[in-house]
């Protein structure tokens, strides 16, 4: 029965790995979306929807049968619980994405971000899916230290977000209010999916340890809370 329960493992962490490459994917797109004003882009990452839906349905009943039907115990039990804990932030990372692809469209033709913001933009984009990919490591791997790494990768994410917010509400910002708003949610959406990716790295290193992480950024949502 302990075979049939760890193949069963095993094959929902394959879709935890394959929800995080999706989401990496609609990153990239919406990013192309935004910066290129690619409205195929963007009608793909909002299209994409349907699927995220498909995936979150067929992790969460995967994880519910593990429970039900295999009665996993210890370290077994933690994988199941941080896994579904895992799939909630990923369907919330795919939605960041879709909000992000949502500004594009809604300005299209019209270029969304003034000229000289967009090298941080691409910054902003870049961190966050380095941040995914390395969660695509670590997923399979449950490296302690790489997941740790992620909170560092964070702060930088957190610092462009400062430094954008400071130059939007500045006196002498001048691209107007319309971009200024749009660049405040923009903003939200990159350092919310950075967020995530942190949350997931604490749940790994809780499932690899069986212990909290403690210090830093990392152990501030190992409550489960799960941002927006």
């Amino acid at each position: 029965m302990r075979t049939v329960l760890h193949t069963k493992l095993d094959e929902f962490s394959d879709q935890l790995v394959r929800f995080c490459e999706m989401n990496n994917r609609l990153l990239d797109l919406a990013t192309v979306a935004l910066l290129e004003g690619d409205e195929v882009a963007a009608t793909e990452v909002i299209d994409g929807a349907a699927e995220v839906e498909d995936l979150r349905e067929a992790s969460e009943q995967h994880a519910f049968d593990l429970l039900l039907l295999e009665a996993p115990v210890a370290r077994d039990l933690r994988q199941v619980v941080s896994g579904i804990y895992i799939v909630e932030h990923f369907t919330r990372m795919a939605a960041l994405t879709g909000h992000i692809a949502r500004v594009a469209r809604r300005r299209h033709p019209n270029p969304v971000i003034p000229g000289p913001v967009v090298p941080t933009i691409r910054e902003f984009a870049e961190r966050d899916s380095a941040m995914a990919r390395n969660l695509g490591q670590l997923l399979p791997t449950k490296d302690v230290r790489l997941a740790r790494s992620l909170d560092s990768e964070d702060d930088a994410v957190d610092s462009l977000h400062a430094d954008l917010m400071r130059q939007i509400s500045a006196e002498d910002w001048p691209h107007g209010s319309v971009a200024a708003v749009d660049l405040a949610l923009l903003a939200r959406y990159y350092e919310r999916f950075a967020d995530h990716t942190v949350s997931i790295a604490n749940r790994v290193v809780y499932l690899a340890t069986g212990e909290r992480p403690g210090g830093g950024s990392l152990s501030h949502l190992e409550d489960g809370t799960v941002l927006d």
